[in-house]
């Protein structure tokens, strides 16, 4: 699944979401830059339940080939 960082919110903001899945998550995602914006992608089940419970205000599902 793929989400991407709302304005506003920088590299302290991808730390803060990397440790939380490397804590409580499976720990497999990554980051990517394109165009100005950032892209976390992560596992399904428990790592996107914690970017839509946790991080929703911070972060924005992103559909499939958009």
């Amino acid at each position: 699944m793929k989400f991407v960082l709302r304005e506003g919110y920088g590299p302290a903001t991808v730390r803060e979401i990397g440790d939380r899945l490397r804590s409580h998550g499976s720990g497999h995602h990554w980051v990517e830059k394109y165009r100005g914006k950032t892209f976390i992608h992560v596992q399904p089940g428990a790592d996107e339940a914690i970017m839509r419970n946790e991080f929703a205000e911070l972060v924005k599902p992103v559909e499939d080939g958009h």
